[in-house]
């Protein structure tokens, strides 16, 4: 039986205020980021136990960063716009002097010496690092025990469970993860909240465990709209963008709303899994969408169209084949050390052994001319529309779900963002907004338009 809201969503008019609106009472006196801090250890406390979000806490340390930004804020000088925020961190992502294990007894205990370009980033942002949340074995293995804050009974999502669960259960107002796939957006879907997977290379990913390099991001779950927009602006500035990329770009503040002209609506095969109480959540978004104003664009109006939408059924296909080469270090490496991995990596790895070079320049090929064929359609549309994912969270922790809406995204390396503005028997619903490569800060001006429109 699913659980009430365990937090209010805080982007739309009337919902909850987020972290932006709390600096303004740090700037006045009139709290700080220890009381404000405190507040998610207390829930924490009473959460964690059953929910399982975090594998390592780190209360003392988050204690002292956040009495350093308040002295700062006391100054008049905070540091960045995520001075003071607590947050999760996924924890396949290097954190000096703390455990880092990627969800995998390979690295149980291993504690690194020095902290990734995001960990570092954050620290000099004066971000408050609260732990490291649950993340499945080299986020693409064996599950966690984390849970789904508003069904225990049911999975948190993917690989970024933990940090899906944390933020879903309010014991932190962001976090980060990581996305292959869907391992950002789904468990963001499943546990109703904004997820944001910003355009390939807009973070750089050295020392977090790699898997398949060219295809993964740094991504954001967040209670509001604008603290996924500071975070991940912040982390491309501060941590940069993987070399030779151009990061992500736009305002120091959550870009101004706009109303898309015409959206593509998305349906990837996943549409035909869709429960009808699903797909009727999705149909009547959109026609309040049409309502206020914006063309959805059905993918067989067009013949470009119609095209992407073909593209979108291979992605889950490229992404293997794509990952199945990069894998092969360290993954060939752990398995002649005599490890053995979860089925979801043991396929991949079989197909690891036999792939070639050619097949991986096929892969690319198509993944080039997908991201061509995407690109062409910004004549077109002003972006694409769908849901974020085929269904509610499933029951149990090891049904994770489907990739299949995310995936294209993820493959083609384009922005893409989830909104929780949908519910379907009960439980949160993702509505997915896939914007242009580059493009991120539109994406979110597109946003903060839909959600405000649905919202009223």
């Amino acid at each position: 039986m699913a659980t009430d809201r365990p937090v209010a969503y805080a982007s739309g008019p009337g919902h909850t205020g987020s972290f932006r609106e709390q600096v303004a009472q740090f700037q006045s006196g009139a709290s700080t980021p220890r009381d404000y801090l405190e507040r998610f250890l207390d829930q924490i406390g009473q959460s964690d136990g059953e929910i399982q979000a975090f594998v390592t806490l780190t209360v003392d340390a988050a204690r002292e960063a956040a009495d350093a930004s308040g002295k700062r804020y006391l100054d008049g000088n905070p540091v960045s716009p995520i001075d003071g925020l607590p947050l999760g961190l996924k924890d396949i992502i290097q954190t000096g002097g703390v455990p880092t294990q990627s969800g995998s007894p390979i690295y149980k205990d291993w504690v690194p010496e020095r902290d990734s370009p995001v960990t570092a980033a954050l620290k000099r942002d004066g971000a408050v690092i609260v732990g490291k949340t649950a993340t499945t074995e080299f986020a693409a293995g064996a599950v966690t025990p984390a849970r789904n804050p508003y069904d225990p009974a049911r999975t948190p999502g993917t690989s970024s469970s933990g940090s899906a669960a944390a933020v879903g259960d309010g014991m932190v107002p962001v976090a980060v993860g990581t996305q292959l796939m869907s391992s950002v957006m789904r468990p963001a879907s499943y546990c109703g909240h904004v997820g944001v997977k910003p355009t390939y290379g807009a973070i750089r990913q050295d020392a977090i465990h790699p898997f398949s390099p060219s295809g993964e991001h740094v991504g954001a779950h967040a209670h509001a709209l604008e603290d996924a927009w500071h975070l991940l602006r912040q982390l491309a500035h501060g941590a940069g963008p993987v070399p030779g990329s151009r990061g992500l770009t736009g305002p120091v503040e959550l870009p101004d709303a706009r109303q898309p002209r015409r959206l593509m609506r998305m349906y990837t095969p996943g549409w035909e899994l869709a429960e009808n109480s699903v797909r009727e959540a999705l149909e009547a978004a959109l026609d309040r969408l049409a309502d206020a104003g914006v063309e959805i664009v059905e993918p067989d109006s067009a013949p470009e169209l119609a095209t992407v939408e073909q593209d979108f059924a291979q992605a889950d296909w490229c992404i293997a084949e794509v990952s199945a080469f990069e894998m092969r270090w360290p993954f060939l490496e752990y398995e002649a050390e005599g490890h053995s991995f979860h089925p979801r990596i043991g396929k991949l790895l079989d197909r690891a052994h036999e792939i070639t070079l050619a097949d991986y320049h096929t892969a690319l090929d198509w993944k080039d001319g997908f991201r061509d064929r995407y690109r062409a359609i910004a004549e077109t549309v002003d972006g694409v529309i769908g849901l974020t994912a085929p269904e509610i969270a499933p029951e149990g922790l090891e049904n994770i779900g489907h990739p299949v809406m995310c995936s294209p995204a993820s493959c083609m390396g384009a922005p893409s963002l989830s909104l929780p503005t949908l519910h379907a028997d009960g439980l949160p619903l993702g509505l997915q907004l896939v914007g242009f490569h580059g493009a991120d800060a539109d994406m979110f001006a597109q946003a903060r338009w839909i959600d405000d429109a649905l919202a009223n």
